[in-house]
């Protein structure tokens, strides 16, 4: 991908007025720009297509780099099951909707994409506190929504055996964050739901994660969303929510 500027927010929720806004806050976008959703973008949940807000992306000059969160569809469902009117970038390892070819959706299951000449690392989903509350009211759900232990266990080895001297990861791009890092955004939980029933399976793994791209000393920040909220966690964690974050400050530390 050519030279541009990258910018990452989380949390979308299939709303065009929000995909207006996050484009308003970036000054003079263009073509080589990318704007990275790390989860909930939303523009496929359930039965639900926004295509309000994938008219509003289409406009961006750039493109979109959406990883899926707890609240998306499995987009790459598309390719798999050969629905008609998506196609997939062999090379780039993207799927995209012909009619919005600037929205390019990650592996659903994650992994290692090259942006702009840095390496992300790409972590999908988490767990819906909200999971009961859907399938009783008949709301989308997706079962799949966190990944399955095998896909985990998959992802794990794929970043173990990474060629950090060839190809280093530079950052790394997830819904949520490690379960190690939860005092830090635990005033954040909602009040309603009793947190013993959380399944806290994905920040769990993502602490074993953890181990191996902090170990990585080319490894510069973590991004996340899920907790509707932009806050810097420490030094290596900052939580994003709708407003584009530019990781240009990280580049060169």
């Amino acid at each position: 991908m050519a030279n541009g500027r990258i910018f990452i927010c989380a949390d979308i929720h299939g709303s065009a007025y929000t995909i207006e806004q996050v484009i308003k806050k970036i000054d003079k976008p263009s073509k080589n720009d990318v704007i990275i959703i790390a989860g909930d973008a939303g523009f496929e949940y359930g039965n639900h297509i926004m295509g309000a807000a994938k008219k509003a992306a289409k406009k961006f000059p750039g493109r979109w780099i959406v990883m899926r969160g707890n609240h998306d569809n499995c987009y790459w469902d598309h390719i798999k099951y050969n629905n008609g009117g998506w196609s997939r970038s062999i090379a780039d390892n993207v799927v995209f909707e012909n009619k919005y070819p600037n929205i390019l959706y990650v592996n659903d299951n994650g992994g290692i994409y090259e942006i702009n000449g840095y390496y992300f690392l790409f972590l999908p989903g988490a767990y819906s506190v909200d999971k009961h509350y859907r399938l009783r009211n008949g709301y989308p759900y997706n079962i799949n929504e966190q990944l399955d232990n095998e896909s985990m266990n998959d992802l794990y080895d794929y970043v173990a055996n990474w060629n950090l001297d060839c190809r280093p990861i530079d950052f790394v791009v997830a819904h949520t964050a490690p379960r190690k890092m939860e005092p830090l955004y635990s005033d954040l939980f909602l009040s309603s739901i009793d947190q013993s029933t959380v399944d806290h399976r994905t920040e769990q793994w993502l602490d074993s994660m953890a181990d191996l791209f902090e170990a990585n000393p080319y490894f510069k920040q973590y991004f996340f969303g899920h907790f509707h909220d932009t806050r810097v966690l420490n030094d290596k964690y900052t939580m994003v929510y709708q407003i584009p974050i530019n990781i240009e400050k990280w580049i060169g530390e």
